[in-house]
This record gives structure tokens, sequence and C-alpha cells, in this order.
């Protein structure tokens, strides 16, 4: 007989951060992420979406006492929407129906008593950026903050009657490749003004950085369903979260008359630099210095962008294309060992607009996740 446990105590957190590298076992694209990003989702005095929500977590066990599944369930109040929004995510499960079920309807039941009438899953309780959405197309190592799940999971999910809500793209581009000369052309009228210019944060100061992130970011996402405005406090957190992995050359804003009007922002692949090397996704201080100096030396051939925006009163008039194409000929020259390709991740099928750019730029679609919804 399974049973559920629900996660009270540090042997019940080892087994729920352990699970997905058992149900992995032997295949070599799986790489185990670090488990104290996974355990700061849960820690309320580090995530801030406990303050406007709540969050628990169970361990599925058989009969034997062997742990089989995990999931968990959460809820926060979605400032746009001016309603509690509920999701479930980090599930993982054994190649069985019934187990999988006794997952989903533990999320489900959890939501309901707390007065919710959906769930959305697997996503994160935080931002969009880390650990959102089901694999189910590309199954190629995933770059760090994106999971990796079996192709079974999909009909674990669609045996439940859940439906899918959107899909999430992840888009790839050598930085060699030549850009068309349809956006060459847009590049170029742009460049050909002077009130443009196209720098790397070298430059900046961590306010100004924060500032000018802000500046953009509410700008350009602010239609964007389920996207909320971000403080200045999130983002100065995010940027403190950040700024180990921080690679200067390849974080970029775009400016007209010196103001910021677009931003390009990147990190080096995480899972390329250390994560990969680590068993059981733990460091020692071995590891750290390892990470620096893959880091200093840019020891990494790919790069994950994290996201991507253009002010809206400047969107369409080719400040896209002039800013991909400066940052890829700078970037190009930082070395023939350093970065060789781009991976842009969690672009929505929504947003068709950024979904447009990205193909006219030559990048193919590399992996999909999926966002599913069930209502109560």
């Amino acid at each position: 007989m399974m049973h559920l446990k629900e996660v009270i105590n540090s042997a019940d957190s080892k087994q729920f951060l352990e699970l997905p590298a058992f149900i992995n076992r032997g295949n070599q694209n799986y790489i185990h992420p670090l488990n104290s990003d996974i355990e700061s989702v849960f820690d309320r005095s580090k995530n801030a979406f406990f303050k406007k929500g709540d969050g628990n977590r169970w361990n599925l066990y058989d009969a034997k006492g062997d742990i089989i599944g995990r999931i968990a369930a959460f809820y926060h109040f979605d400032e746009k929407r001016g309603e509690n929004r509920g999701g479930f995510g980090f599930f993982e499960c054994i190649d069985e129906q019934e187990a999988a079920n006794l997952l989903f309807d533990q999320a489900k039941t959890w939501l309901q008593a707390n007065g919710l009438n959906h769930m959305e899953g697997p996503i994160n309780f935080g931002t969009r950026d880390h650990w959102w959405g089901l694999l189910i197309e590309g199954f190629y190592p995933p770059v760090y903050g994106m999971f990796y799940h079996p192709p079974y999971y999909q009909l674990l999910f669609k045996q439940y009657s859940f439906e899918v809500l959107f899909e999430q793209y992840t888009y790839r581009r050598k930085i060699s490749a030549a850009f068309s000369p349809a956006v060459l052309r847009r590049a170029g009228r742009i460049q050909q003004d002077p009130n443009y210019r196209f720098e790397d944060i070298s430059g900046l100061s961590e306010n100004e950085l924060v500032t000018y992130f802000i500046e953009v970011y509410n700008a350009a996402w602010r239609d964007f369903d389920g996207v909320n405005a971000l403080s200045r406090a999130e983002v100065a957190q995010l940027i403190t979260h950040m700024r180990p992995a921080i690679d200067k050359k390849i974080i970029w804003f775009s400016y007209f008359k010196d103001q910021p009007i677009g931003f390009f922002i990147n990190l080096p692949d995480l899972n390329q630099l250390l994560v990969k090397f680590l068993r059981q996704g733990s460091l020692n201080i071995c590891q750290k210095i390892r990470f620096l100096y893959r880091k200093t030396t840019r020891k990494c051939t790919t790069m994950v962008g994290m996201v991507f925006g253009i002010h809206p009163d400047y969107q369409g008039r080719g400040v896209e294309s002039a800013l991909i194409v400066n940052f890829a000929n700078s970037v190009s020259k930082l070395g023939p060992h350093a970065y060789q390709e781009i991976q842009m991740n969690w672009i929505g099928s929504f947003n068709t607009k950024m979904i447009a750019v990205v193909e006219s730029l030559g990048a193919e679609r590399y992996k999909t996740h999926c966002t599913y919804r069930l209502t109560f």
C-alpha cells in the first residue's frame, strides 16, 4: 500500500531532494540541481512568496517504505488579477499512474482546503525563470534552472485530465551563425542614429543596474497575464542571488538619449560551469574554487538567455535586431574557447512577438516545456 507523508523534518527533506536522481538514474542527460536552491523555495525566511501565500510538500512511499514520488502545492495572491492563484510543482514519480494520481490528488485536496478552485503546474513557488513547466520535447541535458523530466511524465498528466494552459519554448542559436540580410538592414538603420547606443553592463553600478532593469521590465512585461510589476527590493534580491554567476560581458542594455529602452540578460550555464560535476547537488570548498576558475576563464560554451525586453515605445523599430547584433559581435570576440551558443529560455506560446523576433534572428526551437491547468 502506498502512503503520503508531509515533509516536516530534515530526513523528509533529504528524501524529497534526492528522489529525482533516483528516478533518472542511468540517464546521462539528467543533471541534479543544487539542493540548496530547491530547499530555498520552501524556506519561509528566504522566499518572499510566503508573505502573500502558502505552500506545502509531500513524499510518497511504497509498501516497503521506499520513496517513489514527491509533489509540492502552493498559492499566492496575484496582484494583477486580484485573487489567489494555485499551483503545484517539483513533481517526480515512478512510472505508475496510481502513484501519480495520489500525488495530484494530494495537491488538489490541499488547494481546495485553502479556497482554490484550480491548479496550474508544474510551476515554481516563485518567479517563472526557474523550475517551471514539464519537459515534453527536446530531451537534452538541461540548462540550470530547468528540470529534466522523463518522457513518460506526459502520460501521467494526460490521464489525470490536465489541460494544456500554454507551452514555453527554449530557442538555441550559435553565436557564430550569420544574421540574415533583413536583420542586418534593420540593425543598420538603428545604428546609424547617434541617439541609440548598445553596451554591456561593465560601466554600471549595481544601483544603476537595478534602476534600469526595473524601468524596462515593468514597461515591457506589464500586459502579460500572470506577470506582476517587480519592486526595487525584489530586483535587488534577484541580482544578489545571481551575482556569483554574473559575467558582465553578456548582460547588455540599449539606450535612447541615455535612457534605457531594452535589455538582454544572460548568464553562463551553471550546469556546465559546476553543477554537472557535483554529486547529489552539494558544494564543498574545492568545488567552489573550480566554479570560480571555470567562470573566470570562461570554460562554458553555453549561455542562458534569462530575459529579453524592449520598452513598448521602441518595439518594432529594429532596436531588437540592433541589440542582438551588437551583443553577438561583442561576444564572438571574447575568445575562441568562450561562449559558442545561447539558449533562450522561457518564451511562452502566448508571446507571439518574441517568437517572431527570435525566429527572425535564426534561432531554432530546441526544447518545449508545458504548463497544465486543472479546474476543480
